[in-house]
């Protein structure tokens, strides 16, 4: 019976051998490696569209409130726009207002634009306000590359033999090792064979004329197909044609957007328009106006709100409101040293071309009631639209030939 016992005892210690594993077997099971994971390209970097954006913010806050209707599409002539419209609410129209916002806002700004736009309807006047797109950014400083003068470069090998002596002692012990070496016999044997043999093999090519040139017509006919086909050149009217700067085509592609909402509003019959420029879309539309009144000056006005002359494109705005001879109201609101001197100065252009149509005042900055649009800036304008720029409906009379 013991011997039994001890038997299976055996047995069982041996099966609890075979299986635990061996610590040899452990470690090829931790070291085995893992498949290589696929690297995927990196994600182009993509700069959002803020004024994208916030224009897309508002047609979604007007349809939340049931106002869709105030968005029409504007067809312009470097593509469609989006704008803000509100007829007027009296019945007895007085003209047009187009209203165009400031950098970093939007056609329903709630300071400056909104209390217009929904103010001057209920006096006889149908607004526009339209949006603009992203303005231009001025690149930054190209940073050229670091490059080591001659005088420099030789400042910097002194600089690192000082910090080790002994390394000018050991460039020239090297030196002195290569110039006192003793020719090796067997490189100097190896060379007389080569020249032999090439000597030879030349010889063998051309017995004829063994030192003469090959012709070099024979190195063309056996690259024949090798010769690229053939590129007529540019024509020389192609390359003289002048590049347009950047800056350049985003004045152009501005201008165009001002003229395109003024249109918009000569579609609609309202050709008694004024233009209402909040901060830098002054410049977009003191250009418009300049190229569009030549000659015919009736009909039109400008009011400018905190009016900021663009300096990237650069433009000089006191000399193109000095040129428009029609009627302009210019509103500030800012009280800082700098903008005070800027506002004299425009002042002092514009009166040196004897404008008497022009009237610059100084208002408090308002800020927007959602529960009312009636500022102190609103009944400005309005009051000032009325005695220097309402109309009337005017009849067509049909003539009887």
């Amino acid at each position: 019976m013991m011997v039994m016992g001890l038997t299976h005892a055996i047995l069982l210690f041996a099966a609890d051998e075979a299986e635990t594993p061996s610590p040899d077997s452990q470690d090829a099971v931790v070291n085995t490696p893992e498949p290589a994971k696929e690297i995927s390209p990196p994600k182009e970097y993509v700069t959002p569209d803020k004024a994208k954006e916030r224009n897309q913010d508002v047609i979604r806050y007007l349809k939340s409130f049931q106002r869709e209707n105030e968005l029409i599409e504007i067809v312009g002539k470097n593509g469609n726009m989006s704008g803000l419209y509100l007829p007027e609410n009296t019945g007895m129209p007085q003209g047009g207002v187009l209203i165009l916002h400031d950098i970093e806002q939007h056609a329903h700004w709630p300071n400056t634009v909104t209390p217009i736009r929904e103010y001057l309807p209920d006096y006889g006047w149908n607004t526009l306000s339209i949006f603009y797109n992203s303005y231009i950014k001025k690149p930054l400083p190209k940073i050229e590359p670091l490059q080591l003068a001659e005088s420099q470069a030789d400042q910097v090998t002194t600089d690192a033999n000082t910090l080790d002596p002994n390394a000018e002692n050991q460039q020239a012990e090297n030196q002195q090792s290569e110039n006192t070496a003793e020719p090796n016999p067997t490189d100097s044997n190896e060379l007389t064979d080569n020249l032999n043999n090439n000597e030879v093999s030349n010889t063998s090519e051309n017995p004829n004329t063994p030192n003469e040139l090959a012709d070099p017509l024979d190195a063309v006919a056996e690259n024949i197909n090798d010769v690229p086909d053939f590129v007529p050149p540019i024509p020389q009217s192609v390359l003289k044609q002048p590049v347009i700067p950047t800056e350049d085509i985003f004045i152009e592609n501005m201008i165009q957007r001002t003229e395109d909402g003024l249109n918009s509003l000569n579609t609609m019959g309202q050709f008694n328009t004024a233009i209402i420029a909040n901060g830098l879309s002054a410049n977009w539309a003191a250009k418009m106006l300049q190229a569009r009144l030549n000659g015919n000056k009736i009909g039109y006005a400008l009011i400018l709100i905190d009016a900021k002359e663009s300096q990237y494109p650069e433009i000089d705005l006191n000399e193109t409101l000095a040129e428009l001879d029609i009627p302009m109201l210019d509103i500030i609101t800012q009280d800082s040293p700098e903008q005070l001197r800027l506002s004299k100065a425009r002042k002092g252009s514009i009166k040196r071309k004897q404008n008497k149509k022009y009237q610059q005042i100084y208002l408090p900055a308002v800020k927007y009631n959602l529960n009312n649009t009636d500022n102190m800036i609103s009944r400005r304008i309005r009051g000032w639209l009325l005695t220097n720029a309402a109309g009337e409906e005017v009849p067509v009379k049909v003539r009887n030939y």
